[in-house]
């Protein structure tokens, strides 16, 4: 018998759900509602989210957002930003699109809890726990890695646990 209390299953479920349901929509038409955004239109670093409409370079977003303004596609943090998401594509199966908006959807998360991890330590901590070509799964580690921290584990024993899971250990070499 479950020593946890109810609501707490119904708290994972319902995670589990949240992660299923925000999954990358096909490349498909813009949905209902949603809007297509040209390069260029309206702050780059004030976006939340990007759209599979949206032709706004993953790299471009994630160093506007980070300097807290726009930036220039030529700017160094930009270009490094494109070497973070290269390597994290080396790894992972998603696209660098989607592996951008679950590092940021997953630091909005836990700072929702009190929890500060930036989309970059993010996307660093989860590269060491998949090996070149292995192309595991970089929202799967998302989901998992919040479930672990909203149990109370502190970052290095919620890493330690996802690197002791066998779907990590998959073509495991060193990174």
């Amino acid at each position: 018998m479950s020593t946890l209390p109810l609501p707490f299953p119904r708290l994972m479920l319902g995670l589990v759900l949240a992660f299923g349901l925000a999954g990358c929509p096909g490349e498909s038409g813009p949905e209902r509602g949603e809007r297509v955004v040209a390069a260029g239109e309206g702050a780059v670093a004030g976006k939340t989210w990007l759209q599979p409409t949206d032709d706004t370079a993953p790299e471009l977003w994630l160093a506007s957002r980070e300097a807290g303004a726009d930036v220039a596609a030529t700017d160094p943090a930009t270009t490094a930003w494109r070497g973070v998401l290269d390597g994290a594509d080396e790894r992972f199966g998603e696209t660098s699109r989607m592996i951008a908006n679950r590092a940021v959807q997953l630091e909005t998360m836990l700072s929702e809890i009190g929890i500060r991890e930036s989309a970059r330590e993010i996307i660093a901590d989860f590269s060491t726990l998949a090996a070149k070509g292995s192309r595991a799964g970089f929202s799967d580690l998302c989901q998992h890695y919040y479930n672990l921290r909203v149990q109370g584990m502190d970052r290095p024993a919620a890493l330690a646990a996802l690197r002791a899971e066998p779907a990590s250990k998959a073509g495991d070499a060193t990174p």
